[in-house]
This record gives structure tokens, C-alpha cells and sequence, in this order.
């Protein structure tokens, strides 16, 4: 407001004194002809005025909107920026628990994977070296009672050829009872001496 004051005051000075000096006439170069300085002032506050105007009013609003528009399109695009690494830095703690997550399920399944191997196996041991020993007892039994099989066989056999030797060696007569308890004491103590 002050400003335009001046600006007034200077103009009215410069118009006055230009009434004053018209009615001398001089010579000389026409910028130094003070005649001139009103209509020159005149119109130059004139032009300063009109692009003064023209400026505050269409070349810094616009200047004002493609600033404010620049600076709006800034700020939202770092704000997206912000929003976009926000939601990467979310994305990317969601996939290291995933994976810690599927890390420890893993982990959990091969251990419960490893018990239910290591108990199938201890199971299977079990019941392999019980059917062993079944077969063991069986093959024991088998060979017992071959073996009393073939002893009675060999005691029926020793009875018989034991009767023919004293008979056809001795003129003895052979008794069958004492024959076999003889037969049997024997075999005992050879079974004993094993």
C-alpha cells in the first residue's frame, strides 16, 4: 500500500514539473527534453501497470497451479512411495514367518517322521527276533525230538543187535528185560559224558 503511494506522489511530481518546463523551449537530444516526460511516464506507469496485472493475474496463477500441482503430484507420489514400501516391508516380514513357519513344520515333520521310522523299525526287531526265537524254540523242538526219535531207534536197534550177537556168538540165553536196562545205562552215560 505504501509502495503505491510513492508510486502516485512520483507521478503527480513528474506531471507538475512538466507543466513548468513546457513553456521553455529548448534544443537539444529529445530524451533530455522534459515536454516528453509526461506522456513517456504516462504511458510507462501505464505499461507497468497492465503487466503488473497481467502477470498477478494470469501468469503466476497459472505459475501457482503448476507448482501447487507439481507439489501435489510429489507429495502423493511419495506418499505411494511410503504406502509401496510399507507394504513390501510387510510382504517381506509375512514371508520370513512363512518360511520360519514352514522351516519349523518341516523340521517337525521329519522328527515325527524319524520316531514313527524308528519305532516301525524297533517294532519290526521285535517281532522279527520274536518270530526267530519262535523258529529257534521249533528248530529245538524239532531237533529233540528227533534226536529221542532216532536214540529210541538206535536203543531198538542196539536191543535187537545186541540179542543177535549173544545169540549167535554165545550160547547164552539173551533176556529182553535186562538187555534193554543194560542198553538204557549205557546210553545214559554217554549222554551225561556230552
Amino acid at each position: 500500500m505504501l509502495y503505491k503511494i510513492k508510486i502516485w506522489l512520483i507521478l503527480i511530481f513528474l506531471t507538475n514539473t512538466s507543466f513548468v518546463i513546457a513553456g521553455e523551449v529548448k534544443t537539444g537530444l529529445p530524451q533530455l527534453d522534459f515536454n516528453t516526460y509526461p506522456s513517456l511516464v504516462f504511458w510507462s506507469v501505464l505499461s507497468l501497470i497492465l503487466g503488473y496485472l497481467l502477470i498477478k493475474y494470469l501468469v503466476t496463477p497459472n505459475i501457482k497451479s503448476i507448482l501447487n500441482n507439481r507439489e501435489t503430484n510429489i507429495q502423493n507420489d511419495l506418499v505411494k512411495a511410503k504406502t509401496s514400501n510399507q507394504e513390501a516391508e510387510k510382504i517381506k516380514e509375512s514371508i520370513l514367518n512363512t518360511q520360519s513357519e514352514i522351516k519349523s513344520k518341516s523340521q517337525s515333520i521329519i522328527n515325527v517322521a524319524l520316531s514313527e521310522t524308528k519305532q516301525t523299525i524297533e517294532k519290526k526287531e521285535k517281532e522279527i527276533t520274536q518270530k526267530l526265537n519262535e523258529k529257534i524254540l521249533e528248530a529245538e523242538k524239532k531237533i529233540l525230538d528227533t534226536q529221542k526219535l532216532v536214540i529210541k531207534e538206535v536203543l531198538n536197534n542196539a536191543e535187537e543187535i545186541s540179542a543177535r550177537v549173544v545169540q549167535n556168538l554165545t550160547d547164552l540165553k539173551y533176556d529182553k528185560i535186562e538187555g534193554k536196562k543194560a542198553i538204557k545205562t549205557a546210553s545214559k552215560n554217554i549222554m551225561m559224558e556230552k
